[in-house]
């Protein structure tokens, strides 16, 4: 028994380190019955009396009963079982006919010891500091009496016997400290268990796909929140169809184990996947959606893509030949070609040839911003026609504020396929977030119907692009004497100030497609009090805040700001000062004064431009829509999913499809890859700046202003 027991402890650590350990649905009772009578005669002798044998043993039978049926998962989900070892001797046959019968069973529930039963049974004493604990008695000492001796007729007065029995170490993480009971334990391992199986079974790969795509078209209120664990469910159910059939129970054991969306089913998303599963109408089950999630405004989701539109999109496609031009891929230095860029204005007007610049290594110093003040400032047009010519090297400064400058151009897969869009080349971008263009705070504050043509503006941005972020913000200005603009005493009529814009619920607010913005502005510069006005963010209630942007803008000067950390309390952006007519600013929150990564790049440094370039859509003869200025950095390199189309670019034939479309380029993302084009880019129709260090004829460093 002794060397039995070293090859027994042996097997359970590695059936522990499967990580879970599990109970089969054959009892513990019916694992001694069958371990005794599995014995030949020969080999389970009578001992003391004719009721008794040697094997039949109180403590060996108490273990048994207790731990005989624990199982394990091998990698394959084959059941492993404690006698599954090269037991010898009388153990032999015994062995192999219990651990036969124990896999032709099925998992009853989990495995789990607690500290409390630990303590009541007769083991031995153990401390919460253990990191094993011994389950059952290794040996016990028997001194027989006279009496005794007499009766059994095989063992002599006084004689001392020991005995060895089954026991085993079990590792502390298979123990519970809790003080919960076993059943409660095992309770909430099984109904995770049962759940997940049956929502695996129920709900079909198709109907997650479904909703899936409900959610990125905006059928759904609110779905984006709950696109992550329908994702997490959609990827499990994808391999839950490639095992075997009578191996799906035993994944779901070992897979829904401690897992958080075990009870995928049971939730809201879950609901809406089983009703449609189960034959309910599209268009009522996101209805009984929406009215759950919110009852206010559940008419105002777009209303889900019927199979006759994405049938006829996709007819359309087809039979038109855009099949190939929806194969698109990150565009690469390799594919960019003097003849399809057109790019760089010289000053006889002719085209530059060469848009690849000399291979000069970038500094590694990092820079404040204020050290550029008083730089020669010229514009975007002037640089391109009578400065760029003369350069071999340029460099550009990354700024923290130019987050949403970042940049990725993309191209189709193959060159000769049908043009997607209004201009004639394959060529489009996106910017980061997913975004066709970079978002200007004053544009989206003028497009909600806020006052930027004051004398004096205050404006923030957050939760920009697909940002999860739903915390509640609030622009306030203390004026001079104390009083304070903000949400509760939102207009001075005295001073003019006036808080026009208030947002409270960001991600609502995104669903209409509207940018989350707050502004504060002075129309006249007469009412205004002479003295310091403070210009503060106040966190109102933080729901994942992940940070903001900020203008204030007088005397025709704009000022960025950028604060990239959950906000907490007031965050004093600025104090503008009135004196005399005369605004002059101390800035609380500069925007440039740490480094951060930005698409691999550290910021704050000026980095090598592999190709300045216009947007495809200024490419040769082409001149359609917002043109754009990109200058791509060398080892620049998106770091989530971009989508490779947008459909307000796409060619007019494919307009009328283009609801199907939208979801279509969302669901065709591209992954980042190393190679690809990717920098900074700026909208001519917003206004912003670049600092660029030049090597050419002679080296300087120049603003450019857009």
């Amino acid at each position: 028994m002794k060397e039995l027991m070293v090859l027994f402890q042996a097997h359970f650590m590695t059936m522990c380190k499967t990580g879970i350990l599990f109970k089969s649905s054959m009892t513990g009772r019916e694992v001694w019955d069958l371990y005794l009578s599995s014995f030949e005669e020969e080999d389970d002798p009578v001992f003391r009396d004719p009721e008794s044998s040697s094997h039949n043993c109180n403590h060996c039978n108490s273990f048994i009963r207790r731990y005989g049926n624990i199982v394990a998962l091998d990698k394959d989900m084959n059941l492993v079982t404690l006698f599954d070892i090269a037991a010898t001797g009388e153990y032999t046959d015994t062995f192999k006919i219990v651990s036969a019968k124990l896999k032709k069973e099925t998992i009853g529930n989990v495995f789990i010891e607690s500290f409390d039963m630990l303590n009541k049974l007769p083991y031995e004493s153990c401390k919460r500091s253990n990191d094993f604990f011994r389950l059952g008695t290794a040996k016990n000492h028997k001194r027989y009496t006279k009496a005794e001796a007499e009766l059994y007729g095989v063992v002599k007065p006084n004689e001392v016997r020991v005995f060895n029995h089954f026991h085993l170490d079990l590792p502390k993480k298979f123990v519970d400290m809790s003080g919960d009971s076993i059943e409660s334990i095992q309770g909430f391992y099984k109904s995770n268990k049962d759940v997940f199986y049956r929502g695996m079974r129920e709900i079909p790969l198709d109907t997650l796909k479904l909703v899936k795509d409900l959610i990125l078209q905006g059928s759904l209120l609110d779905g984006t929140a709950f696109l992550p664990q329908l994702k997490k469910f959609l990827k499990l159910k994808k391999e839950f169809d490639k095992i075997p059939s009578d191996k799906q129970e035993m994944w779901c054991w070992i897979t829904s184990n401690k897992l958080p969306i075990a009870k995928f089913r049971n939730t809201l998303m879950g609901v809406l996947c089983t009703e449609l599963a189960e034959g309910e109408n599209l268009n009522k089950a996101c209805l009984n959606w929406n009215k759950n999630i919110d009852p206010a405004k559940y008419m105002k989701a777009t209303s889900p893509i019927t199979k006759t539109q994405k049938k006829n999109a996709e007819k359309f496609v087809v039979e038109n030949g855009y099949i190939e031009s929806f194969d698109r891929r990150f565009a690469t230095m390799d594919d960019i070609k003097a003849s399809e860029i057109q790019h760089i204005n010289v000053g006889d007007g002719k085209i530059k040839e060469v848009s690849i610049f000399d291979d000069i290594k970038t500094t590694s110093s990092r820079h404040k911003r204020n050290e550029f003040k008083g730089i020669e400032e010229v514009s975007i047009e002037k640089f391109m026609k009578d400065i760029l010519p003369g350069c071999t090297s340029v460099e550009a400064f990354l700024e923290n504020r130019m987050s949403g400058n970042l940049v990725t151009m993309t191209k189709a897969s193959q060159d000769d396929c049908k043009q997607l869009f209004k201009w004639n080349n394959p060529y489009s971008w996106t910017y980061q977030g997913n975004l066709a263009g970079k978002t200007s705070i004053k544009k989206a504050v003028k497009s909600q119907g806020g006052k930027v043509d004051g004398v004096l503006r205050f404006s923030i941005m957050w939760s920009q692009g697909d940002s999860k972020d739903d915390s509640d913000l609030d622009a306030h200005c203390i004026e001079p004497g104390g009083n304070r603009i903000y949400f509760s005493n939102p207009k001075n009529n005295r001073t003019g100030g006036n808080l026009d814009i208030d947002i409270q619920n960001p991600l609502s607010h995104k669903r209409n497609n509207k940018d989350v913005v707050e502004n504060i502005t002075y129309p006249d510069l007469n009412k205004m009090d002479d003295g310091a006005y403070d210009l503060i963010v106040r966190q109102y209630s933080a729901d994942n805040s992940q940070g903001f942007a900020a203008e204030v803008e007088f005397n025709g000067e704009l000022h960025e700001y950028a604060y990239d950390r959950p906000v907490k309390g007031d965050i004093k952006v600025a104090t503008v000062t009135l004196k005399n007519g005369e605004f002059s600013i101390v800035h609380h929150l500069p925007s440039t004064s740490s480094s951060k990564p930005m698409y691999g790049l550290d910021s704050q440094q000026f980095h090598k431009v592999d190709l300045m370039c216009l947007s495809p859509n200024y490419w040769g003869e082409n001149n359609v829509g917002k043109k754009h200025y990109f200058f791509m950095l060398d080892g620049c390199k998106p770091d989530s999913d971009v989508v490779s189309f947008h459909t307000e670019n796409l060619h007019s034939d494919l307009v009328p499809h283009r609801k199907v479309l939208e979801v279509l380029s969302t669901m065709r993302m591209l992954e980042p890859v190393d190679k690809c084009l990717a920098g900074i880019g700026f909208n001519s129709t917003v206004k912003d700046e670049l600092i660029v260090r030049l090597k050419g004829n002679f080296k300087r460093i120049i603003k450019i202003k857009f």
